[in-house]
């Protein structure tokens, strides 16, 4: 008589959860999966520095000390920067600190000129694109 009753009462619905249940079980199912993928990267990202410091060790002691030469007794002038004339300050100022921040001032400008006048890089690439033998 159990098994009978059981039955008529999944039949009839009255043991489907309710919303709420169903809205906390896929919140928590979620979450532990995202914190699941987080400890999986982190774990990942400390293996791959693990490695890169073994590499940068290895190769440091094998590559002798270099040897600082020293300081001329003339120090060479900085070469000047050339620019092109009819640019105006504002534009040659903005190009350089754009330069001069890329990864940390390693790079430098040296001379600013106008790029010729013609076709753009979207119109040149399209003409390529439709001129090109099949």
């Amino acid at each position: 008589m159990s098994k009978q009753f059981l039955f008529m009462a999944l039949a009839s619905g009255a043991a489907e959860p309710s919303t709420g249940v169903v809205v906390a079980t896929g919140l928590t199912l979620v979450f532990t999966v995202l914190i699941l993928l987080y400890l999986i990267i982190s774990f990942q990202g400390k293996i791959f520095q693990s490695i890169d410091k073994r590499k940068n060790g290895q190769s440091a002691k094998a590559a002798p000390a270099p040897v600082e030469k020293a300081a001329p007794a003339v120090a060479m002038a900085k070469p000047v920067m050339q620019i092109e004339a009819g640019i105006p300050g504002e534009i040659v100022a903005a190009i350089a600190a754009a330069v001069a921040s890329m990864d940390g001032g390693k790079y430098v400008m040296r001379s600013v000129k106008r790029a010729p006048r013609g076709r753009n890089a979207w119109s040149q690439a399209g003409v390529m694109s439709y001129t090109e033998p099949f």
